[in-house]
């Protein structure tokens, strides 16, 4: 395949004199068979939204619009009628909410973008409203979740209840209202764990729009080729972003002379690409991380809010300093919890703002290399309560042990390669396996604390890697923005291509050498198998999170049993290519067989899911100097491990025995007692290790005690599993 970017010889497609509403270029680039899409656009903001609806108005169509309205749509599509009706009026209470207190210049580029996307596309199978919901989904997610969290917490329920349903009742026709009130009043506890559960189900791992991601600044003394670089991937819950990704050259100056050029990294009818990472002619660089909390009111009380990837939007676009940057952050009102992660060129400094919908703290500035990832670092904000009061949440213990590994891992990356990081560096640690905790048990940085999932920089749902050099000396053509264009998966394996940046003629090339690079350790390393492997995982996770019907359309409803049933077993399918592709290179992953483990128990066939837990349990065994359970392995000599955590230990035991309950038919089977306390043991540990004796721990924790004393009385016919984390492997 060619390592040309195809299309630039093309003249851009244009709008027509009265059609447009800036000035506006899209050229429609093909790169390694891959289609991108160049967009350059002068002009208001509410104007290039509406050029960027007619010139993409197809992508948009089949991209992330679908998608999102999709997992709304189904999302909503409970079980139980009642609840089903007043979820969807929570959901529309607080979308309506959003949409009516953002500022007017951004809800004018949301009727913007959509009038361009209608003009380009005409009639279509989404409403004005879904297209509108669509814009504004990743923050009403984020509102539904820190209420689902609220639901769970007996005190901030009883505050927040009665206002909720102020909310949504009105927008209930009379007899879904009637139903409510007469099922509330026949049994108001089992009414509201009813509508809890509801809410749960529609902000479960496979139910939301959720981002994630690792990012890292590094300042010109410490790269290696005498520029700023700011990285950073999104973890995205949208797996057409790269059917139609997009990178953005804007310049809104025509509006305000004193704003600045910058360029963004997107997709087809995202409406604020300067939201989720870019550069400014003045140097700044900014990435968006996210966060979830239950403290999201000042964007409703104080009459506006703004969301907050137009927040980091507006920093790029009129922040030529940290100082003007924080002045733009602080001054805004937030829905939810977020990090604009900010590092200027000039000063080679890096600062992290994080807010809720209570507070904003700006971070220390440094001129040292700086991580980040998914949890709030300021003391005021910080989870260590775990209740409403918390600053923010994380919804299991899987995601508290990711985000935090994550940022470990990648700090001593960055302090053990200081003169040695520049773009190659940076492509391949977007993709790094590593992992801080096996770290800290194997001893060693190797292959043993490797892992495909779970606690390193690549997730399951990465869409975007993105990477900026810019020159401190803000010298003419110096800054370079590098893009991943999506022709594998998961996204940080797949190309990077590389532009070079004229802010003065607003114009953007090709880098000279080799403008398309992709991480290449993993083929050197002898990995290329496994590294292939990691596709066929995120493929079992698309069977499950994103179901498609026959024909391949995304499912916008909940689906029927004979569908799930069908889902589930191409997932399990998937998992186990991917458990073959590894054993090519010799290569054992724990995340593989424990996923494969759960769906295999969830569609019934509980010998199968028997093999991988024993396999687990034998590894666990052998890790901690047994004998080993005489399990059958993929692969007869593997490489330099597999190693586990403790966390997944004990979940490995806990549901194994659920299995074998299953299997057996009984609760009397040798060895049941002691699996069950070992995982009991090995959860109240995890909670001293990583909390403290006398501290609150997680409560995911004591969520897995509460199931493993259900199990041990009731048996595993006798409970109901949490739902499979494919992104935290839980």
């Amino acid at each position: 395949m060619s390592d040309e970017i195809l299309g630039l010889e093309n003249a851009p497609e244009t709008l027509a004199d009265g059609e447009g509403r800036a000035q506006s270029a899209l050229y429609r680039l093909s790169m390694r068979g891959q289609p991108f899409y160049l967009l350059k656009q002068r002009g208001a903001f509410a104007d290039m939204t509406y050029d960027q609806g007619r010139l993409l108005a197809k992508e948009i169509h089949s991209g992330a619009f679908p998608e999102i309205v999709a997992t709304i749509r189904k999302a909503q599509d409970l079980e139980n009628p009642t609840v089903r009706a007043l979820a969807g009026a929570i959901y529309r209470a607080y979308s309506g909410r959003v949409l009516d207190n953002v500022s007017g210049e951004f809800r004018a580029a949301i009727e913007g973008l959509l009038a361009g996307y209608r003009n380009g596309i005409g009639q279509s199978g989404f409403s004005d409203l879904e297209v509108r919901d669509a814009l504004v989904a990743i923050e009403v997610g984020n509102l539904v979740e820190g209420l689902t969290r609220c639901f769970a917490l007996p005190d901030a329920l009883a505050a927040r209840l009665p206002g909720v349903l102020a909310l949504a009742l009105p927008l209930l026709g009379d007899d879904e209202a009637a139903a409510y009130r007469d099922q509330e009043d026949a049994d108001e506890k089992t009414t509201r764990q009813a509508l809890g559960q509801g809410l749960k189900a529609m902000t479960g791992p496979n139910a939301r729009i959720d981002f994630a991601c690792t990012g890292f600044s590094v300042p010109r003394g410490v790269t290696a080729c005498g520029r700023h670089l700011h990285a950073r991937n999104l973890d995205a819950d949208l797996y057409n972003w790269n059917k139609a990704p997009v990178l953005y050259l804007v310049d809104e100056t025509p509006e305000n002379a004193a704003w600045h050029r910058y360029a963004a990294f997107g997709t087809a009818g995202l409406i604020y690409p300067g939201g989720i990472s870019g550069l400014n002619d003045a140097g700044i660089a900014a990435s968006l991380h996210q966060m979830s909390t239950t403290n999201y009111e000042s964007g409703f009380l104080f009459g506006h809010g703004d969301i907050a990837p137009f927040v980091q939007q507006r920093v790029l676009r009129e922040a030529g300093s940290l100082d003007e940057a924080a002045e733009i952050i602080e001054d805004s009102k937030h829905f939810a919890a977020w990090t604009i992660f900010c590092s200027d060129a000039k000063t080679g400094e890096t600062q992290r703002f994080e807010f809720n919908g209570d507070k904003v703290r700006a971070g220390l500035r440094t001129g040292q290399p700086v991580a980040q990832t998914n949890h709030f670092l300021d003391p005021d904000l910080q989870e260590r309560r775990f209740d409403e009061d918390d600053g923010h949440f994380t919804p299991t213990l899987g995601k508290w042990l990711e985000t935090h590994v994550r940022y470990n891992t990648t700090t001593e990356a960055l302090e053990n390669n200081r003169g040695r990081i520049d773009v190659d560096w940076a492509i391949d640690w977007l993709a790094a396996s590593q992992d801080w905790a096996l770290e800290q048990i194997a001893g060693e940085a190797s292959v043993k604390s490797a892992r495909s999932y779970g606690r390193v920089s690549r997730k399951v749902y990465g869409q975007l890697g993105s990477i900026v050099l810019a020159d401190p000396e803000r010298q003419a053509g110096r800054d370079e923005v590098w893009m991943t264009t999506g022709d594998a998966s998961p996204s940080p394996h797949s190309s990077y291509a590389g532009w070079r940046v004229d802010w003065e003629a607003f114009e953007i090339t090709p880098v000279a050498d080799t403008p398309l690079r992709r991480t290449a350790h993993y083929v050197t390393s002898g990995r290329a198998n496994w590294e292939r492997s990691l596709t066929l995982y995120v493929d079992a996770r698309l069977a499950v999170a994103r179901p498609r019907d026959e024909v391949g359309a995304l499912i916008a409803r909940r689906a029927s049993e004979d569908e799930s049933a069908a889902h589930l077993s191409q997932a399990i399918e998937h998992l186990g290519g991917a458990i073959k592709l590894a054993a090519e290179d010799r290569i054992v992953e724990v995340p593989y067989h424990f996923m494969r483990a759960r769906l295999r128990h969830e569609v019934g066939d509980h010998d199968a899911a028997r093999y991988d837990w024993d396999l687990l349990r034998d590894i666990w065994d052998r890790q901690n100097g047994g004998l080993g359970l005489d399990a059958v392995w993929p692969v007869d000599a593997p490489l330099n491990g597999p190693t586990m955590h403790p966390s997944e230990a004990a979940l490995t035991l806990l549901l194994s025995t659920v299995t074998e309950d299953w299997h057996q038919e009984s609760l009397a089977w040798p060895g049941r007692a002691e699996r069950l306390e070992e995982a009991k043991s090995l959860l109240r540990q995890l909670k001293v290790d990583l909390f403290g004796e006398v501290n609150p721990g997680h409560f995911a924790i004591a969520d897995w005690l509460h199931l493993l004393e259900e199990v041990a009385e009731l048996g595993g016919q006798g409970v109901e599993l949490p739902e499979p984390n494919f992104v935290t492997v839980e």
